[in-house]
């Protein structure tokens, strides 16, 4: 080889060399060295509420929304205020889907999820069993529950002889600057452990799923 063709080749190769080790902007690095002192934090108007699944009847009865100011007005509506979306937390397969008459459909069924796909509401604020709901608030202070109308209870059996009526929680108050950020609704349940008819809104997480 001659001495020019091998001075030519180690200059090619440092000028390899050089593009291939320089950063390319926007890369990978970048956004790490842009972002290593930043803070993560809450948006401080959001909330999430969730409702962990229990067993197949209580899941699919529904416990809607309510949003009051500190005044009593009921606010659940008011685009200004707030508005909300929801998402499947766990995987839920749509079993209404499956006939007997085309059990190809079976198949459909658990390739269905829904998982982390967050969709919004038609038309009314609820929760279903397995539901968390994206809270987008105004700043300010407000009271939180959910209830369940007696022709929204999907022909609930009562454990006794009581009449059937209209499933009510407590009222959680609200501040947007509160650091807690997600709560949850579960049902309550009799001494011996029956589905009491009603709701509760805690900011701590049930102990145990109940089916």
């Amino acid at each position: 080889m001659k001495k020019l063709d091998f001075i030519l080749l180690v200059f090619i190769f440092f000028c390899s060399f050089c593009l291939y080790s320089q950063r390319i902007p926007g890369s990978y690095y970048d956004f790490i060295e842009q972002t290593q002192n930043m803070k993560a934090n809450h948006n401080s108007s959001s909330l999430i509420i969730y409702r962990p699944e229990n067993i197949n009847q209580l899941n699919e009865i529904r416990c809607f929304f309510k949003l009051e100011d500190m005044n009593g007005n009921d606010v659940t509506y008011e685009k200004s205020i707030c508005s909300a979306t929801y998402e499947w937390v766990t995987w839920r397969s749509d079993l209404s889907k499956i006939t007997k008459k085309n059990p190809k459909e079976l198949s459909y069924v658990f390739e269905r999820n829904n998982q982390g796909e967050v969709l919004k509401y038609q038309k009314r604020y609820f929760l279903s069993g397995g539901i968390a709901m994206h809270l987008n608030l105004k700043k300010g202070k407000y009271r939180i529950s959910v209830y369940t109308p007696i022709e929204n209870q999907n022909s609930f059996k009562y454990s006794t002889d009581t009449k059937p009526f209209e499933w009510k929680s407590n009222s959680f108050f609200y501040d947007t600057e509160n650091p807690t950020k997600v709560i949850f609704v579960s049902p309550t349940f009799t001494e011996n452990g029956f589905y009491a008819g009603g709701w509760k809104i805690d900011y701590k997480a049930p102990k145990h799923r109940l089916y």
